[in-house]
């Protein structure tokens, strides 16, 4: 059971156009699902995509995808989540029996396109299928659960990479949100140094001052047996192409929405691998990303964030190259 309560939820009406529609929430919780109360949503690059039209998939649509927040109700059926639970959300439906499900792929599950919730995270409420939702463990602050999902995808790609089995020097080209999560990961589990670039500096150096013994500046020409590319842009596919050394791996995390790269002639004379890393994997990586937030996540790291009203959401977006942090929050907390 629930008591009353109104949702508000930011719609994009259309590209740069947020728009705040409210109803009220059903008593009742519908079977199998739960009802959450979002505290923290995190900005993505496809979110960005949708609000600049670059990805389409009609409008008005409903945003965000990395939220955080606290069980309100449970609806019959629903035995391991209660009211009162901090959780996070895994934006991934799974139907747990499909081929790629069994394979521990369930991010390319054949039913992933089906929707049990009822909008995404930039809103007040939202009811969800139980299967999406994972049980969050202790944090010093209830926001550092808005970073286990970009955190999880990061995760994926480190899986892909086989780091640290790979030798050679390694390149992360993108340090905003997804970037910033994959150089934590990487940093905080091997012990492995870094080479970083991202066209803001201020991103870069951040990120040198929480690790200034392991993280390093690419020279020009240097060349690179792993690199990652997460900058979202076509210009840095085609910089990770030129800066790849023969027989090395290529692991792309970024998606070219309205932006397609093209593979460069010389390209197959070093015979690179190219892996795509799509989501995040197997459903281990939220539980993973969770814990390895819980213990390695410290006070300067928050240093990457910044925290954005709710209200606020069309500055932010309109905004989002002039705010100089690593990674935006969308938060109903007060700031």
């Amino acid at each position: 059971m629930s008591g009353a309560c109104v949702n508000t939820v930011a719609v994009l009406l259309e590209p740069g156009r947020f728009s705040f529609a409210s109803r009220q929430l059903e008593d009742e919780v519908a079977p199998g699902y739960v009802r959450i109360k979002i505290s923290y949503c995190g900005v993505c690059g496809t979110d960005k995509s949708f609000y600049l039209g670059h990805r389409n998939e009609g409008y008005p649509v409903s945003l965000g995808h990395e939220h955080c927040g606290v069980i309100n109700a449970t609806g019959a059926g629903v035995i391991n989540l209660q009211a009162g639970c901090r959780v996070a959300i895994d934006p991934n439906f799974r139907c747990g029996q499909c081929h790629y499900c069994r394979q521990k792929k369930g991010h390319l599950c054949v039913r992933g396109a089906e929707q049990h919730y009822t909008n995404r995270g930039y809103a007040g409420y939202i009811d969800i299928h139980h299967s999406y939702v994972h049980k969050l463990p202790a944090y010093r602050e209830d926001y550092i659960g808005a970073l286990v999902e970009p955190l999880s995808v990061a995760l994926h790609a480190m899986a892909l990479s086989q780091v640290p089995a790979r030798k050679g020097e390694i390149l992360v080209l993108g340090c905003g949100g997804l970037g910033s999560m994959l150089i934590f990961a990487l940093l905080e589990l091997t012990g492995l140094d870094l080479y970083i670039h991202d066209h803001n500096d201020y991103k870069v150096d951040h990120l040198r001052s929480l690790y200034p013994d392991r993280i390093k500046i690419p020279m020009a020409g240097q060349r690179f047996q792993l690199i990652f590319e997460a900058t979202g842009a076509s210009g840095g596919f085609s910089q990770a192409c030129d800066a790849l050394d023969k027989c090395s791996r290529l692991v792309v995390l970024s998606r070219y929405h309205a932006d397609e790269p093209v593979i460069p002639e010389r390209l197959p004379w070093k015979q690179p691998e190219i892996m795509l890393c799509h989501l995040n994997g197997d459903s281990i990586h939220m539980t993973d990303a969770a814990a390895l937030l819980a213990d390695n996540w410290s006070t300067q790291h928050d240093n990457l964030l910044s925290f954005h009203s709710f209200e606020d959401i069309n500055n932010v977006f309109a905004n989002y190259g002039k705010i100089k942090s690593n990674k935006k929050i969308i938060t109903h907390e007060q700031l």
